[in-house]
């Protein structure tokens, strides 16, 4: 079984729904994925392949010409596809593209699927609101348009659309996609993750708190630091490691402000960005893992991957009510859910620095229920079985 599948992220995709579960579970299970990746992050890259399958990405050429290029190639590649070639095409997060992809399919006779990984449309009508002049007209066009491609054509004429929790399955069928049509594919961990975290023991350091993922500013994490401000009150040796940036240098610099301000000092570490197993030495090491999601309909959506690596890492969590966060911690009976308040969460972080046992108790729940529920051998199954059902119904 062959895919053509087109993504928006660059060469080489670093995703673990990307990685773990097309380039090992499921070309595993015998799905080989052509790749559509933007350029190489540095010029001059050789592209050479992706876990052994064939990637392709736009020419090089002058900068300024990069986003054209990239939708040329992307757009020329899709056309030029026979029936022969792929047994399916799959768009990942586009509108364009995915129109072109759902035209092609149809003309060679092959099915279409769309994934669908964040709400795009919903996260630039709410940047909108906070911009201004021809950026905020730029936004609200993109957000609109997005919504109407994926929404009105793409979504109701694919084949089947991967979505990215049960929350964004439920949104869209409040707007009119057949349920039927959808399949959630939840977020979760390598099976080699767990192996690792069993190899690699390492000292949980006193009053050590993490948080490990983006600092974007629609994470609204300065709740977070002024929570932490209130933690250091009464417990001044705990420590607040952010390992990542933001998408933008101004929104970790907004951070760091702020901790100035809260006169935290050296009380909060900026790591940047660290490799994979560096940040979950970090998390390994932790006293107590945070997992905040702020609430609003873009980011309940989500399929938070953090929260289940830190249960893979068998760490004692704090995080907030959130649709997917609220379900696996009831079911798991592992790490405490606040709601988003400042307080609350200072109150949480801190009962977990004081009561090390019974959080570590409850923190040995975690990889067990991780192993049964959220590794990719089993994610990948049920993402293969929904392709090859949907195969079958072509011949």
């Amino acid at each position: 079984m062959k895919i053509y599948y087109s993504i928006v992220d660059p060469y080489p995709a670093y995703r673990v729904d990307l990685t773990e579960l097309f380039g090992v579970e499921l070309q595993r299970l015998g799905l080989d994925t052509q790749w559509f990746m933007d350029a190489p992050v540095k010029p001059g890259t050789q592209v050479t392949g992706f876990f052994g399958q064939t990637v392709i990405v736009p020419p090089g050429g002058p900068r300024a010409l990069k986003r054209f290029r990239y939708w040329f190639s992307d757009i020329a590649r899709m056309l030029a596809l026979r029936r022969t070639d792929v047994d399916a095409i799959q768009c990942r997060d586009k509108y364009i593209g995915s129109l072109v992809g759902l035209v092609v399919a149809r003309i060679i006779g092959v099915p279409f699927f769309y994934w669908c990984s964040y709400p795009f449309p919903d996260h630039n009508l709410a940047l909108a609101k906070d911009a201004t002049g021809v950026r905020k007209l730029y936004l609200l066009a993109h957000g609109w348009f997005g919504h109407w491609v994926l929404q009105k054509v793409v979504m109701p004429r694919s084949r089947h659309v991967f979505v990215q929790s049960a929350q964004m399955k439920r949104d869209l069928v409040a707007l009119g996609i057949k349920p039927g049509q959808m399949t959630p594919v939840l977020m979760g961990v390598a099976s080699g993750m767990l192996d690792w975290a069993a190899r690699n023991t390492v000292d949980v350091e006193r009053g050590k708190v993490v948080y490990i993922g983006t600092l974007a500013s629609v994470r609204k994490l300065d709740a977070i630091v002024r929570a932490f401000a209130l933690v250091v009150k009464d417990l001044p040796q705990a420590k607040l490691y952010l390992v990542g940036d933001g998408d933008f240098p101004h929104e970790r610099e907004a951070l760091e402000q702020l901790v100035k301000q809260l006169g935290l000092g050296d009380s909060v570490v900026f790591t940047g960005f660290v490799p994979m197993e560096q940040a979950w030495l970090h998390a390994k090491s932790a006293a107590v893992c945070l997992s905040p999601f702020y609430p609003t309909p873009v980011l309940a959506s989500a399929s938070p991957t953090k929260l289940v690596e830190y249960m893979a890492l068998g760490r004692p969590i704090v995080c907030n009510d959130h649709p997917e966060q609220s379900e696996v911690i009831k079911a798991s009976g592992v790490g405490i859910c606040v709601p988003w308040d400042e307080r609350a969460f200072a109150h949480a972080i801190s009962w977990v620095l004081q009561n090390k046992d019974d959080a570590e108790l409850q923190a040995s729940k975690g990889p067990e229920w991780v192993r049964n529920n959220r590794v990719y051998p089993k994610i990948a199954q049920e993402v293969y079985d929904v392709y090859k059902n949907e195969m079958r119904s072509d011949e």
